[in-house]
Order: C-alpha cells, then sequence, then structure tokens
C-alpha cells in the first residue's frame, strides 16, 4: 500500500514502464479456413498471449498483415506474425509480399504451400514450426516438416505436439490432432517462449 504521494507516484510509474515494456511485442494471428471464429486455435488463446503481455491483432489476408505490421515496426515494435493452418499459408504470402516482421510462426501450416509462396528461404524470419505429429489434414502433412526445415538453411525449427484424443470426422477441423484435440497449453506454451 502506498503511504505518502511521492510512493503512489513512483508506484504509477513502475506500472506504467511495465506496461510499456510488455507492450512492445506485439503479434498478429491470422486465423485458419473458418475465420476468426471462438474455436479456432488461435481465437481460442488469443486471451493467452494478452495475458503473457503480447499485443494481439488479427489479420485475415495478407495485405492486411502487410500493413499491420509496417504501422507496427514504425512504431518500433517487436512484431511476430502467427498463421494457422490456411492462415499460417497466408502468412508465408505477407512475408513474401513485404511484411515486417522480426518472426514467423506456422501452426499445423501446409509448408509445401508456404514454401510456395515464399519462393526463397532468404525471406524467412526466425521461424517456429508447431506441428502435430499425428495431424491427419491432408493439407498440413507432417510429412512435409522436416523438408522445410532443411529448405529454410537453420531459420526454422519445430516443436511437435503429440497430445492423444479421439479424432473427429474432419482431419482438419480444429478438435482433432490438427487442432490439438483442444489441449492447447503445450502449443501455446512454445509460440509465446518464441515471441519472448
Amino acid at each position: 500500500m502506498f503511504r505518502t504521494v511521492r510512493e503512489l507516484c513512483v508506484g504509477f510509474v513502475a506500472l506504467a514502464w511495465a506496461s510499456a515494456v510488455s507492450a512492445q511485442t506485439a503479434a498478429i494471428l491470422m486465423p485458419g479456413a473458418g475465420g476468426p471464429v471462438p474455436i479456432d486455435f488461435l481465437m481460442r488463446n488469443q486471451n493467452a498471449f494478452s495475458s503473457a503481455g503480447v499485443e494481439t491483432f488479427i489479420a485475415t489476408s495478407p495485405q492486411q498483415a502487410v500493413a499491420i505490421s509496417q504501422k507496427l515496426k514504425a512504431a518500433n515494435r517487436r512484431v511476430f506474425l502467427v498463421g494457422m493452418s490456411r492462415g499460417g499459408m497466408m502468412a508465408s504470402g505477407a512475408i513474401a509480399s513485404g511484411a515486417k516482421v522480426d518472426g514467423l510462426v506456422f501452426v499445423s501450416t501446409g509448408l509445401g504451400v508456404a514454401r510456395q509462396r515464399l519462393g526463397s528461404p532468404t525471406r524467412l524470419p526466425q521461424t517456429l514450426i508447431v506441428h502435430h505429429r499425428d495431424d491427419g489434414c491432408a493439407q498440413t502433412s507432417p510429412q512435409e516438416v522436416a523438408g522445410f526445415v532443411q529448405w529454410s538453411g537453420g531459420r526454422a525449427r519445430v516443436a511437435w505436439m503429440d497430445m492423444q484424443g479421439r479424432e473427429p470426422p474432419n482431419p482438419c477441423g480444429p478438435r482433432g490432432a490438427h487442432g490439438f484435440y483442444m489441449q492447447d497449453g503445450p502449443a501455446v506454451r512454445a509460440i509465446l517462449s518464441f515471441v519472448r
């Protein structure tokens, strides 16, 4: 408890400084094919990012991501682009189109498509791939991960997920291995560790 006006002022300055430090990191979230719906992996964990001091912005097209990233970088922010599934493929298009970011996260992404859109590994910032070993979606095969990491020339690393659950009828949906059976903790921690 503050006892004097001076202590009160010092306390507020400390709080403002802490807020400014945490606000330096921003994540542009690009959800999957369903868009920014509550069940999407990134949308259902948006509060977890915010609680960790990472300000979040939503982009649903490469053009939006480019514009947001450029504004944030102009304000001297650390910026990370995080794409889920189809959003990861769009994120690669954003990078190819000039998005200014400090790092890139592909979550359950079709890395063959991402590689084509990037064109060259020299465009890649430091990259984290978060992928489930049993992802059954034909568009986001785990088999593409090793080739992408090799192609990246050391710019990409992998956080493999192996939680278990019942596979739903749609293997590309948010409830199966593709969406970590909604056991999001390990994937969220891997992303937060990367962006910090």
